[in-house]
């Protein structure tokens, strides 16, 4: 009889996680979902000058970069609306516009980028030959520094061919 007792107070793990966020937690990660897709919602031009920030009351801030921007996204306003909704289930009733700077964005991994540097392998024998060039030169001089310089500068001579 004690297991029956518990057994309707069982409930699934979201439920109990919804529970014990803080209000407005789903519209807040609703919002960072169309914030992350906002170029198709905005186009592609208007959406790398904007960012949505907030919605407060279904009034969705909008941070532009300038006011012809600020212009033209508040004219998309009922798009914008109509998509928040279809979307994310956002409910946007008017759009703010304020310009401003745009916060920065997260930095595209590396595998991701496709103008990425090569690496640049130089060749031992060209590093020798300007180490011994700059001892000759200057005796004084430490051999790990003239080994670094000789280095750097095999790597420049290779990397940005004169």
């Amino acid at each position: 009889m004690g297991n029956r007792g518990r057994e309707r107070k069982v409930q699934p793990l979201e439920a109990l996680l919804r529970r014990a966020m803080p209000p407005g937690y789903d519209a807040r990660e609703k919002l960072e979902k169309a914030a992350s897709a906002w170029e198709s919602v905005a186009g592609p031009v208007l959406g790398r000058q904007s960012v949505p920030l907030d919605i407060v009351n279904g009034e969705l801030l909008v941070v532009v970069e300038n006011p012809l921007v600020g212009n033209r996204v508040a004219m998309m306003g009922g798009n914008i609306a109509r998509t928040m909704a279809e979307r994310w289930g956002l409910e946007v009733v008017k759009v703010k516009v304020v310009v401003g700077r745009l916060p920065l964005k997260s930095a595209p991994r590396r595998d991701a980028c496709p103008k990425c540097p090569v690496a640049v392998h130089v060749r031992e024998e060209d590093v020798k030959e300007f180490s011994l060039r700059c001892l000759e030169s200057l005796p004084d001089f430490p051999e790990d520094a003239a080994e670094s310089l000789a280095r750097l500068r095999a790597f420049f001579i290779k990397r940005f061919k004169r």
